[in-house]
């Protein structure tokens, strides 16, 4: 019934959308402030959000007319020799628009130039958020840090990342998912430097080009490619302090020739942090408590090479590759301390203590290959991509376990694992412009995930003979295969932007278990996911143009390799994790309604209705007081959710961005056999402010707080950051230096409850996030020579 409804809906909108918009005159007047003539000056208009030229006109006196549509987005750009540029947005309403420009002559002292306008930290395009990373990377040693500070993104101490649901958002490189774990992919973004990240996209609601897998959003993290800026580039060097200390450095050189582009990028880290874990947790069998203290060190090298080529073989036709490397040497060493006391008596029972060494090295090797045809100048293309990623990934692993109370012979247990991945990925898009101003979108893509996983554990007992660890020991192997295709359409009419669209996905995991016993999974499936966009003009307030979408969307989330192999994986003495090869994918209907203002995003409200859902769960048994941490299909879920922000726009001195997300979620189903009814509602914060003291100091503030936060049903108390810096431009502006404290008040320390089934725990956990730090960059180039040929070519025709 509901795929009948999904399909009558995307039929009716596809007819509704065959309505043709009427164009509107956009009047471009421009003089120069010497009153020199204003010939072999250019005027461009791009479209948005997609920046594509559609027009360009020499300029007349007279002023220059451009016919666009309604309730459009565009960039006006003026160029003359010897004059500065000038670059416009200009939102189009339902009213024709006159503007007009004076150009001013250009200073020829080459020295610091002055920034009289600056790129909005977050802007709305169509269906997703940009975030303007650079004041954000300033006070960074990583990529990981960016995407803890960006405005709106909540990451868990997992690595995690929370957009508007409950559930862990996709995480993407340039536009790509990277299917690792949590815990690896935190790994991978601490290796990446800061300055390698160009933007981030959030999109809250997908629509159907991306794949459906996206229940949380997606999270795209851009790196910066090879620009046609001549021969350039740039050197970085930081230091940060906190418990433990992180160092690094780098270079990114650009090269342009002609139609190539070419970039190279290397970065080394050396860091170190720290987690202190302090834990109580209820074993009803003999009324007694097991309280955990534990304190753990992650020191580790990591190195980073990106490079890249752009060849642009025609005006129509270029092709691009794009590849990454990261090596990380790792170390784990934890103290974990138990003691376990009667409740009643409080007297202890039972002391132990467990001294945990890891070590362990990874690599990641990421390969893009892309081609890009332009069909004609109003933005219609086809582009192709091929992806090739791998990961391998091996541990060693040493345990000495000493029991004090009852004293008993020390174990002692060891063990090697190694994970291999090995991603392909093949997708075509084609972008139409039709008649009447119809653009029509597809694609088909295909992902091929092949992973491995091999364990060899094991133990002695005081002084017998080394034995095999059965229970730890496993060869686990797993396949994906995620084959789809999608079709969309856009049309403006009746001052109403509407996209609907639809996606089909094939799903197909095989996972087989060899060791300790023939054991095998599989899910093979076809679903479709239809999509809805609807935009249209509200009013206007205060000056700002106010803009509403309403969005609806199907999702799925796919249990992932971790989550699905049942080999235990040993944490401490009293932990371990072990996944679950039953579990179910789970769905996701979306209904989301939206007010931008001039591109700001201000306030959002959303319904995620989700069944099947599958969660961490903890499992515990009360006889060897080992508790499991696993996945589970709990239910269903119910999830309402509000988001306002509001703030000043860049360009003055003063500018700020502050927001709050309000999420009440409510369970239903089963939990170890019982009933599972829960409800829970919690507040974040978040605020990035910034002053511009001078052209060469700017002062920044930035931080987030979040109140009755739930995770996975652990509930946790009210805990935030707050970060800051200072940026001083030198060295007539190619040098800055960077003063920057992240966690200055100490309070990310993360306070827990648990209490779901026999599962009663409480507890804290801290990082090292408090640090002080000192950045340097320095950017160095050489300016390209001018194209004068560029003013003297035959305008195109107006629209």
């Amino acid at each position: 019934m509901k795929y009948k409804f999904s399909v009558t809906l995307l039929f009716i909108c596809c007819c509704f959308v065959y309505a043709d918009a009427q164009n509107i005159p956009l009047t471009v007047l421009t003089k120069k402030s010497n009153a020199d003539s204003v010939t072999n000056t250019s005027v461009q208009l791009y479209s948005l959000p997609d920046t594509v030229l559609i027009n360009t006109q020499l300029v007349k006196t007279s002023g220059n007319k451009f016919n666009v549509s309604k309730f459009s987005k565009y960039i006006l750009r003026i160029s003359a020799i010897g004059y500065e540029t000038i670059e416009k947005n200009v939102s189009i309403t339902d009213r024709p628009v006159s503007l007009q420009f004076i150009l001013q002559k250009r200073s020829t002292a080459m020295k610091a130039v002055t920034v009289t306008s600056r790129k909005p930290l977050v802007k709305q395009e169509d269906d997703k958020s940009v975030i303007d990373v650079e004041p954000i990377a300033a006070s960074s040693s990583n990529a990981f840090e960016v995407l803890e500070k960006t405005p709106g993104a909540i990451v868990d101490q997992d690595g995690n990342v929370y957009l508007n649901s409950s559930s862990p958002a996709t995480i993407q490189i340039n536009g790509r998912e990277v299917k690792l774990s949590a815990a690896d992919l935190s790994s991978l973004l601490k290796s990446l430097p800061a300055g390698s990240i160009s933007k981030i996209e959030i999109i809250r609601s997908p629509s159907a080009k991306y794949d459906a897998s996206s229940s949380g959003g997606i999270v795209n993290i851009v790196l910066k490619k090879g620009v046609k800026l001549g021969s350039n580039g740039s050197l970085n060097v930081g230091y940060f302090q906190g418990v433990y200390s992180t160092k690094f450095a780098g270079f990114t050189i650009n090269k342009s020739a002609d139609k190539i582009s070419t970039y190279l990028s290397y970065q080394f880290t050396d860091r170190n942090n720290y987690e202190a874990l302090n834990s109580k947790r209820i074993i009803p069998l003999d009324n007694s408590t097991l309280a955990q203290t534990a304190y753990t060190t992650y020191p580790a090298l990591n190195h980073y090479i990106g490079a890249g080529i752009d060849a642009e073989l025609s005006k129509k036709f270029s092709i691009a590759y794009d590849g990454r490397f990261t090596s990380n040497d790792s170390r784990s060493d934890a103290l974990n301390k138990i003691n376990i006391s009667n409740n009643v008596t409080q007297q202890s029972n039972g002391s132990n203590q467990s001294i945990i060494k890891n070590s362990g090295t990874s690599i990641y090797f990421g390969n893009n290959f892309s081609t890009r045809y332009k069909i004609d100048s109003i933005g219609s293309e086809w582009t192709m991509q091929f992806d090739y990623n791998y990961y391998k990934n091996g541990n060693e692993q040493l345990y000495n376990n000493y029991y004090y109370l009852p004293a008993d012979p020390a174990l002692l247990g060891n063990g090697n694992s190694n994970n291999r991945k090995n991603i392909f990925t093949a997708q075509t898009d084609l972008v139409w412009k039709m008649k009447k101003k119809f653009t029509l979108e597809a694609g088909f893509k295909t992902t091929v995930s092949a992973s491995h996983n091999a364990a060899d554990y094991f133990y002695k007992k005081g002084s017998t003979a080394l034995q095999v660890d059965s229970f730890q020991t496993n060869t686990f192997k797993y396949r994906e295969a995620i084959t789809s295709s999608y079709m969309q359409l856009a049309k403006t009419f009746a001052g109403f932007n509407i996209k609907p669209g639809i996606r089909m996905e094939i799903t197909d995991i095989n996972g087989r278990q060899l060791v300790p016993k023939d054991t095998s999974l599989a899910i093979q499936r076809t679903d479709f996911f239809p999509y809805l966009y609807i935009r249209h003009r509200l009013a206007k307030l205060f000056g700002f143009e106010l803009n509403g979408n309403a969005i609806y969307r199907r999702s799925i989330s796919r249990p992932y390799y971790e989550a699905l192999n049942p080999y235990p994986k040993y944490v401490d003495q009293y932990l371990f994790d072990v996944g679950n090869p039953s579990l179910r994918p789970q769905f996701t209907t979306n209904y989301e309604f939206n007010v931008i203002a001039d591109d700001f995003p201000i306030f959002s409200i959303g319904v995620n209705h989700t069944k099947d859902i599958f969660s961490n769960v903890t499992y515990q048994d009360d006889v060897t007081k080992i508790a499991y941490r696993t996945y589970d299909n709990l239910g269903t879920n119910k999830e309402l959710y509000l988001r306002f922000v509001g703030g000043i726009p860049p360009g003055g001195k003063y500018f700020f961005y502050a927001g709050a997300l309000f999420n009440s979620n409510e369970y239903n189903g089963i939990y170890q056999n019982l009933p599972l009814s829960y409800k829970r509602g919690s507040w974040s914060f978040f605020t990035y402010q910034q002053f511009k003291a001078s052209s060469t100091l700017t002062f920044s503030i930035n931080g987030f707080m979040r109140t009755g936060g739930l995770q996975n049903f652990y509930e946790l108390k009210n805990f935030g950051s707050l970060n800051c810096s200072i940026n001083k431009k030198i060295m007539d502006g190619k040098g800055t230096l960077v003063l920057s404290g992240n966690d200055i008040l100490g309070t990310n320390k993360v306070e827990f409850a648990l209490n779901q089934g026999n599962v009663k725990a409480s507890g804290n956990r801290m990082n090292d996030t408090r640090k002080i730090g000192l950045t340097f960059r320095y950017s160095f180039g050489i300016k390209p020579k001018e194209e004068k040929k560029a003013m003297f070519e035959q305008p195109a025709e107006s629209n």
